[in-house]
């Protein structure tokens, strides 16, 4: 009980750093609070929410290069959702800063939340197919005759 705990608070942290960075706006635009942290969370944490609701569906593999690859990812989807964000208000005459880190906010918090909840959920479906793999018949194996192939046929002469 006590490893699922402490998995949670970097969802919950996520969760909330769009509503940090939104606070952040109300700064001074030249405080360099504001700028660190409406970048960083720009930058990084909506694509880190995103991941963390989609990873568990990759399924299990191996985690050769795992760090380097979510940091590329978590950076590529954030930066392209925040262009889709962006371009949607441009495109519609409404962009504001607020607007935008609302959005993106909304979709971090939504992110991290889903993983938060779809996790467990995940994990005992997971377990599930490995214990019915562990119990399964293994397949029957096949006769060197079978494995053959067919000899061609004649043509057919008119």
């Amino acid at each position: 009980m006590r490893a699922t705990r402490r998995a949670r608070w970097p969802l919950v942290l996520l969760a909330t750093t769009g509503w940090l960075a939104l606070a952040a706006t109300g700064l001074a635009p030249e405080s360099p609070v504001r700028v660190t942290a409406t970048l960083l969370f720009l930058l990084l944490c909506p694509g880190a929410a995103v991941l963390a609701l989609v990873r568990p569906l990759l399924g299990p593999r191996d985690h050769s290069g795992d760090a380097m690859e979510s940091a590329a990812l978590t950076f590529a989807i954030s930066v392209a959702l925040g262009m889709l964000v962006t371009a949607g208000y441009y495109m519609t005459g409404t962009f504001t800063m607020q607007r935008a880190v609302i959005t993106l906010a909304s979709i971090t918090s939504a992110g991290a939340l889903g993983a938060l909840v779809t996790r467990p959920w995940m994990r005992a479906r997971r377990a599930k197919a490995g214990a019915a793999s562990h119990t399964a018949p293994a397949p029957p194996e096949k006769d060197q005759k079978a494995a053959e192939p067919a000899e061609p046929a004649e043509p057919v002469k008119d």
